[in-house]
């Protein structure tokens, strides 16, 4: 008799179709025991291409159903959950359709919507934040920007693309409205937390390399260069105060003088 562990490997092997190793130790009765391990089989795929139409939304309205669905069983060959949580098993999809020239070539953008997709569900699942916004304890009046940073809100997530994707995204969501023009330019953009929702928004490219430098820990005062160095007109108490009434800055820290 194979151990716990075999019967446990074979059973998994023929989930992913490798194998029908543990056919022999089912009692397939009138029905089979193929016929029983294939409709297992059937419902983990089944199940695993759900989660990532779930996941992906804006890829399944671009590409159609049948097209997605052939994707979702190659991303399960080469990239098999390793998780009973269902919700991390797109992590590497973005990364499988960028490396897909049969979905690349006709939809060059799609790595990227995919990537936009895949940051929205790291902001839904994010844990919260420490402090809420009304715990927030504003800087001292005439600290040095030098010496202060800005905690950002661990469901804040930021993306750059050279294709309008935000606009994209936006567009998969309401059809109706008229199509991005593809040729429209690069676009920053924002993605959070509002609620039980998940929002997102462009902003300009300064604002975006302002937050950037705020995302890595950098100062304020750091981070106002890296936005006034994209735009002369960069306004850092502008893009402060967005970021405030968003909820997406937790607190302030300030450095102690150096001796």
């Amino acid at each position: 008799m194979p151990s716990l562990r075999e019967l446990q490997r074979h059973f998994a092997e023929a989930m992913h179709g490798r194998a029908d190793g543990i056919v022999p130790a089912i009692d397939g009765g009138a029905l089979g025991a193929k016929a029983r391990v294939a409709i297992y089989r059937h419902a983990i795929a089944a199940t695993r291409v759900r989660a990532l139409s779930e996941t992906y939304p804006a890829v399944l309205a671009l590409v159609g159903e049948a097209f997605f669905e052939r994707l979702a069983h190659r991303y399960s060959d080469l990239y098999p959950s390793r998780s009973g949580d269902l919700c991390a098993y797109g992590a590497r999809f973005a990364q499988f359709v960028a490396q897909s020239p049969e979905a690349i070539e006709p939809v060059p953008y799609l790595a990227d919507v995919a990537h936009l997709e895949w940051l929205r569900q790291e902001a839904a699942l994010a844990a919260d934040a420490d402090r809420g916004p009304e715990a927030l304890r504003p800087p001292v009046a005439g600290t040095d920007p030098a010496r202060l940073r800005a905690a950002l809100h661990p469901g804040l997530r930021s993306m750059r693309s050279v294709f309008p994707v935000f606009s994209i995204r936006r567009w998969c969501d309401s059809p109706g409205e008229p199509a991005p023009q593809l040729d429209a330019g690069p676009e920053c953009g924002l993605i959070w937390r509002s609620g039980d929702e998940v929002a997102q928004g462009t902003i300009h490219p300064a604002s975006y390399a302002f937050v950037e430098v705020l995302r890595k820990g950098g100062t304020l005062s750091a981070a106002t260069a890296a936005g006034e160095l994209l735009d002369d007109g960069f306004r850092a108490r502008d893009c402060l105060g967005d970021l405030l009434g968003r909820g997406l800055i937790v607190d302030f820290t300030r450095e102690a003088r150096k001796p």
